[in-house]
This record gives C-alpha cells, structure tokens and sequence, in this order.
C-alpha cells in the first residue's frame, strides 16, 4: 500500500467519524430547528408547525414553476 492510499484511507476514515459523531450529537429528530426549545409538539409529541410550514412553502413554489 503506498502512501496516497494511506492518504486516502485515513481521509476517509476521518469522514465516517466526523459523520457518526455529527449523527449521536444530533439528539433527536427536533436538535436542528430552531424553535425546539420553546416547540409544545417537541415537549408532546404532536405534530410540527415549522416541518409544516416548510413543506407548505415548498410546495407553493414548485406550483409556480409549472
């Protein structure tokens, strides 16, 4: 094995861990919005009104492009 596979391995190697880290610091399906730590879907488990909104907008402009 050369030292450009080496190189290569250890890169990769460092991206899976930076990966998995990132996923089992992530604490959950609400840990990147914004509004979770005042969010009562969050603290009740009902549905979220900014993946709603989201989604809403989404939708209101790929109707546009048509």
């Amino acid at each position: 094995m050369g030292a450009v596979d080496v190189i290569i391995l250890a890169a990769v190697l460092a991206l899976v861990v930076l990966a998995v880290r990132s996923v089992a610091r992530s604490g959950g399906d609400c840990s990147s919005c914004g509004s979770r730590g005042s969010c009562a879907a969050h603290a009740s488990g009902g549905t979220c009104t900014a993946a709603q909104r989201m989604l809403r907008d989404a939708e209101r402009a790929l109707g546009k492009r048509e």
